[in-house]
């Protein structure tokens, strides 16, 4: 039986069907080239202080790799940008304290996707920076509906509320979230209230891109 290291490693279909070249300039003999990355536009602005993002959604490059990763199994495509993530990170007071949460799916989207894309950057996060994760302290208590769906900031803030909880007493006092993309905040805000109502003392957040 796989672990989640293990399928982070094998090889999708796609992969196989079309190995060994950059997904941006479909020349450089890697999924995602450095010179690709370096492009890219990076991310200025946050809906909140505590949640930093690298990378710029409307960045057409950026926003088709987290779509392929997400939606066609191109897992291999997050490691290069996870990287970058991470070299953003070290920068963080006493890192060591802090205990990596991913982002929760609904349980009926992970079942049906295989996989979730924030544990797969937060299992990489925690190799390249030497802290652990937890995927068991934040839980999903209700499935809302698909951010896409929600049109407005309020909206999108009424779709997550309740959406999570947490299982048992946390240990931890300092989390960082991770998710892939944020947009308004509104799921990470929501996340984070709840871990902070639980005793949680500081969390903060950081995602691929907003």
């Amino acid at each position: 039986m796989y672990t989640l290291e293990d399928m982070w490693m094998i090889p999708s279909f796609f992969q196989i069907l079309f190995p060994s070249q950059c997904f941006g300039c479909r020349k450089n003999n890697t999924p995602l080239c450095p010179r690709c990355i370096r492009l890219t536009r990076k991310s200025l602005s946050s809906p909140y202080p505590y949640i930093t993002s690298i990378f710029d959604f409307k960045d057409p490059l950026i926003k088709r790799v987290i779509h392929a990763s997400k939606y066609y199994h191109r897992k291999d495509l997050l490691p290069p940008l996870v990287f970058e993530l991470a070299q953003e990170m070290k920068s963080v007071p006493d890192l060591h304290l802090y205990t990596l949460v991913p982002i929760p799916m609904p349980r009926i989207r992970k079942l049906l996707r295989g996989y979730n894309q924030s544990e797969l950057i937060a299992q990489q996060l925690s190799k390249l920076l030497s802290i652990s994760v937890s995927t068991s302290i934040l839980i999903r208590t209700k499935t809302p509906l698909r951010q896409a769906v929600t049109k407005t900031r309020s909206e999108r803030i009424k779709n997550q509320h309740g959406s999570f909880g947490v299982d048992g007493e946390i240990h931890s006092t300092h989390i960082i979230l991770i998710d892939d993309v944020t947009t308004t905040g509104a799921t990470l805000e929501e996340a984070r209230n709840v871990l902070l109502t639980n005793g949680v003392q500081s969390v903060i957040a950081y995602t691929l891109a907003h």
